[in-house]
């Protein structure tokens, strides 16, 4: 036996045939000073979720965190680095 659906069935569009949306690139200014800070700060970001990648420059004078990001969620980003016991402050473009 067969069953006719009373409306048409329409299929989601696959995730491939979607544009993708360009990663965001967040730039911070931190007081994170060693390295080991830098990768356990990189790592809980990434663990939460929070970003794809994050990378510290300790040899420049603002010690710059560089996010990317699939979303636009700088005030997260922010407070996870606080409640890690950082200063951190967004820069502008």
């Amino acid at each position: 036996m067969y069953l006719l659906a009373k409306k048409p069935v329409t299929f989601p569009k696959s995730s491939a045939s979607q544009t993708p949306t360009p990663p965001k690139i967040g730039v911070f200014k931190t007081n994170i000073n060693k390295r080991p800070e830098a990768n356990r700060v990189c790592n809980q970001l990434k663990i939460a979720g929070l970003v794809t990648r994050a990378t510290v420059d300790l040899s420049d004078c603002d010690r710059i965190l560089r996010t990317v990001s699939n979303k636009t969620n700088w005030s997260e980003i922010i407070l996870a680095v606080q409640s890690m016991g950082f200063l951190i402050e967004e820069l502008p473009d």
